[in-house]
Parts: structure tokens; sequence; C-alpha cells
């Protein structure tokens, strides 16, 4: 059972607000994580319980892409501050901390420890394209292939589908780590 729900489902189950806010005060069992995010257990927040939050936060239709979906399916790969989140392109929600990024293409998803995670070859073009220095660019894409989640057959399909925006280092990368 995830210790990650929302106010909207506490009050559904008949908490009051108040009898909420004083579970989230500082000296109370729980956590607001995020707005309308509570994590009921009174430790610190994992990385796990953050990407759940974020989930919640973003709404049904979000999926964890970059760094997190990666590493949560065997990539080594530095962990960033922000967790990277595509959401629908009607999602209007910001917060410090997540990277939410509206898209009209709807990712293919896996389902992996409660995570709605973008597919392997998006989740590191959406990394890549990010990236300004091309060795960090050049190490997404090694991990990622190396690591078995994706072949180079399918990041260059990705780049092709994709939008072109930010993803010149990301072409030239795999021309010349895995030329055609």
């Amino acid at each position: 059972m995830s210790s990650i729900t929302t106010t909207a489902d506490l009050l559904g189950s008949g908490l009051s607000p108040r009898e909420i806010r004083r579970h989230c005060a500082p000296a109370g069992p729980w956590q607001q994580l995020l707005p309308g995010v509570v994590l009921t257990k009174p430790s610190p927040a994992t990385r796990l319980d953050r990407l759940r939050a974020v989930l919640s936060f973003a709404g049904p239709s979000s999926a964890i892409t970059g760094a997190d979906a990666l590493t949560r399916r065997g990539a080594v790969l530095p962990i960033p501050r922000h967790i990277h989140v595509l959401a629908g392109e009607n999602s209007r929600r910001a917060h410090p901390g997540i990277l939410l990024e509206r898209t009209t293409r709807p990712p293919g998803v896996v389902e992996r420890d409660g995570l709605r995670l973008v597919e392997a070859a998006r989740a590191a073009v959406d990394m890549a394209r990010r990236e300004t220095n091309p060795r960090a660019v050049v190490q997404i894409l090694d991990a990622v292939v190396g690591a078995r989640l994706c072949s180079p057959g399918e990041l260059r399909e990705e780049l092709r589908v994709s939008s072109r925006r930010g993803t010149a280092l990301v072409r030239q990368a795999l021309c010349h780590l895995y030329p055609a």
C-alpha cells in the first residue's frame, strides 16, 4: 500500500480538513509533499515517495520520464534534483522541483513499483535533449543501450517521430556512437 494519498481521498474517507491539517502540522505524523498530496508516514520521503507524489500532483495522464524512468528500469545515470514528468497538453500545474512538460503525443508507458514510467527510448531522448554537454548526451545514450532498455534503432525512431526541438546534440551523438 502506498503511503502517498491526496487530500481529496482523505476527505472522501471521512477526515475533516482540520484533521488533515493537524496531521500535516510540524509535530504531526504526516507531511504535505505537494499541494493536495500527503505522505501518511512520519519518516522522510524517499525518492519513490516523491515520484508517486509527483504523479498524484500532475494527474492521471502523467508519466515519469528522463533519469527517474530510466534508472527505475536499470540504467545507471545521475539523478537530477528535479523530477521530469510528461503530462497532457491541458495540464496547468507546475511546482518547484518538478519539470512538467506538456505533450500532445502521449508516451508509451510501463508500470513499475506503482509508477507510470515513459518507455525507454522516449525517456532517454527527453533527458538527453535537455543536456548542453555533448559528453552527458553520450553517457545517457550509452547507459540506455548498455542496459538493454532500448536499441539504437529505437532511439532513431523516437527522434524521427518526436519534436526536433533540442535534439541536435542527441542526433549527432547517436550518429557518432551507432552509425546506421
